[in-house]
């Protein structure tokens, strides 16, 4: 029988990195699900109350679960007793509930997409947000305009760890997964990650109100989490290499790579190999479909790892 278990922020649940040797938060069995509540991607677990003064930050974690760097702030990782490297883990995105605020910035630090548009010297512009979970909409707070936005929740890093020993960061997203940052990943959608290591590791962070295709000034909106349900899944009969999903509208193939070019290379041979599965044609057929059909989508631009998806729409092959 099939459990639901609950996940919320402690010492002993938080992390900063992936790593194979970080020890479970979690142990749970295929086919359960995972109520999680998180905190925002910098540990914040309360609002700004006026320009200038800092967000409250969670402070109580383990020694040995603080990056040595920067790194989100994660939730797991959860040890899923079935999963072994070679296999996928299915991961079932049934809810994200956003908390009451968030928070958005751009410019003022250098990086190289504030160096290509000139806003390393200009001053930061810190946005802060109250977000509204029944109209499902965010206001901007202490600016010099107020505006609203559409909140389409999701989660920027969901992910394993790879086989490779050690702390591996958070900013950049490998084929586990981890920072991905694809706003398609909404509740509904279902993602697909190759295991690596025993018992998966899986953990999941950086939660995002709204971001657009690209998360073009570094954060999307950031925010707490006040509950994401997922339900995990350990598949022997769907092997990757990479993360793929599928969501309401269709499947998606997705590709990491310093060169933004090379990452849109990879995700579409992907999408030539599903094509080919899908409907038992030749890759070369596919390539010819995919011509009329599969969009090439910009991820995110801003994790040293660029990320391209392919999109194929469910009813665009009949």
């Amino acid at each position: 029988m099939t459990k639901i278990h609950q996940l919320s922020p402690s010492s002993k649940s938080l992390h900063g990195f992936f790593s194979k040797d970080l020890e479970p938060a979690l142990e749970i069995d295929s086919g359960d699900t995972v109520h999680f509540k998180t905190l925002d991607s910098a540990w914040g677990v309360a609002k700004r109350k006026a320009i200038g003064e800092p967000r409250e930050r969670f402070s109580d974690v383990q020694p040995h679960r603080i990056p040595k760097g920067f790194g989100h702030s994660l939730i797991g990782p959860i040890n899923i007793k079935q999963a072994s490297p070679g296999q996928t883990l299915e991961v079932q995105i049934n809810e994200i509930i956003p908390g009451l605020w968030g928070w958005t910035s751009a410019g003022g630090f250098p990086s190289y997409w504030n160096q290509r548009l000139g806003m390393v010297e200009e001053k930061e512009v810190m946005l802060d947000f109250e977000l509204d979970t029944n109209q499902m909409i965010g206001k901007s707070q202490f600016g010099n305009f107020d505006f609203t936005v559409k909140l389409t929740p999701f989660m920027g890093i969901m992910g394993m760890p790879p086989s490779t020993p050690g702390q591996h960061t958070t900013i950049s997203p490998r084929s586990t997964g981890g920072n991905i940052d694809c706003k398609e990943l909404q509740a509904g959608s279902i993602l697909y990650l190759p295991i690596e290591v025993e018992g998966g590791l899986f953990s999941t962070g950086d939660g995002h109100a709204a971001q657009g295709d690209g998360e073009v000034s570094g954060p999307a909106l950031e925010c707490p989490m006040e509950k994401v349900s997922l339900t995990f899944n350990v598949l022997d009969d769907f092997p990757i290499q990479r993360p793929m999903a599928k969501t309401k509208d269709g499947w998606l193939t997705m590709a990491f790579h310093e060169n933004l070019e090379e990452a849109m290379w990879i995700a579409l041979d992907d999408m030539l190999q599903l094509i080919s599965n899908l409907y038992n044609i030749s890759r070369t057929e596919a390539y010819a479909y995919a011509s009329l059909v599969v969009d090439l989508r910009v991820t995110q631009i801003v994790n040293t790892a660029k990320g391209v998806h392919a999109f194929l729409p469910f009813d665009a092959l009949r």
